[in-house]
């Protein structure tokens, strides 16, 4: 009999994550357990939903009155008895509230084992709501092993007192088959096409972008897509107009179905995250897929981005458009360069972040505690 391994995600559960854990279907017997409204809810696997507060509809200041009620709004209702018999619970992060639940669960001998991955890469941050540092300085103490996502995240996690021998690192990974580079395109627009992927948020430094295409359409013959949506995605639109670029700026959503056609026709992609004081990229998915689709990349030092792309992308400074402008101009004059940069990066995605690496890796782990 396969051993019983439970997934609890809540609203985050998604198909970006959860890829590299299908192929352990042969191994383990899976079931990944989230929220009523997670992100994604179609695996190789089961999924149970249940009911959480993150579930609500969106109203004003939602997430800090929920997190206040709730200390951490990631509570599933129900999870410790829907976790009764699993050989090992995999969840996330130190201070969610289904964590605490997931101990609980292991405390009153319903469960044997659990494990978290944590992705939070700066030390003692969220602890400002009462609670979540008894929350995280319990998780310490009763998890049986922490998967950190980056180097970075491993030495907030020693920051905060958690011993070396219970942390083991694992990136984030992707099909490198569904996300592959695409065959030359026979095109009459002889435009070099910029992509943008993910939340239209400023930290993630789609002002910037905006600036830095801007400056760059005066010498080139250039468009811009923006693929997302955000709060800030009005006010782009508005920037754009003062700018005069709007007639080369586009704006599109698309299913994760749909992304490797979005990455296929695109000539340069762009990741200009920056860093706040409670946030700073903790990996980026989408610098994958843009590896793995052979495409020049700009992006910047923040985060955990350097372990991501290593040496298979240009880096410009966080929140500086003019040295974006600087390193898209190296890839939009020299073509011989942006090939030179795609091949790495579809050679650093081969080597370091196909799923079944990952899949891999996450086996051993979970073998260790069964």
């Amino acid at each position: 009999m396969k051993p019983k391994a439970a997934i609890v995600r809540g609203t985050f559960l998604n198909a970006y994550e959860m890829q590299f854990f299908e192929p352990l279907i042969d191994r383990f017997d899976i079931t990944a357990f989230g929220s009523m409204r997670s992100y994604h809810d179609t695996f190789a696997f089961p999924v149970k939903k249940l009911l959480s507060p993150m579930d609500l509809p969106e109203f004003p200041k939602k997430m800090a009155i929920l997190n206040r009620l709730f200390i951490d709004a990631q509570y599933l209702f129900g999870l410790e008895v829907a976790l009764k018999g699993f050989d090992l619970v995999h969840t996330a992060e130190t201070y969610y509230h289904y964590t605490q639940q997931c101990l609980s669960a292991k405390r009153k001998g319903w469960v044997k084992r659990v494990i978290a991955t944590v992705l939070e890469n700066i030390p003692f941050n969220n602890e400002g709501i009462w609670g979540r540092k008894r929350f995280k300085k319990r998780s310490y103490q009763e998890l049986d092993h922490i998967i950190a996502l980056t180097e970075r995240t491993k030495i907030a996690l020693l920051l905060e007192g958690v011993d070396e021998q219970n942390i083991t690192v694992i990136p984030h990974f992707i099909d490198i088959t569904r996300f592959a580079p695409a065959k030359k395109r026979e095109k009459n627009d002889r435009s070099i096409r910029i992509l943008f992927c993910g939340r239209l948020e400023g930290y993630k430094g789609v002002y910037e972008l905006l600036y830095a295409f801007s400056l760059l359409l005066k010498t080139y013959d250039i468009t811009l897509t923006l693929v997302g949506e955000g709060s800030q995605k009005r006010g782009l639109q508005t920037m754009a107009r003062r700018l005069g670029v709007e007639h080369r700026v586009f704006y599109e959503t698309a299913s994760y179905e749909d992304m490797p056609t979005v990455y296929a026709n695109a000539d340069i992609y762009v990741a200009p995250s920056k860093e706040t004081q409670t946030w700073q990229e903790q990996y980026n998915t989408t610098l994958l897929e843009a590896q793995a689709s052979g495409l020049p990349i700009v992006t910047t030092y923040s985060g955990g981005i350097p372990e991501n792309v290593g040496d298979a992308a240009l880096f410009a400074h966080p929140g500086d458009a003019y040295s974006l402008v600087q390193q898209l101009r190296r890839l939009l004059d020299d073509p011989t360069l942006r090939e030179t940069y795609g091949k790495k990066a579809r050679a650093r995605a081969e080597r370091y972040h196909d799923k079944m690496i990952g899949a891999k890796k996450i086996e051993e782990v979970w073998s260790k505690f069964l």
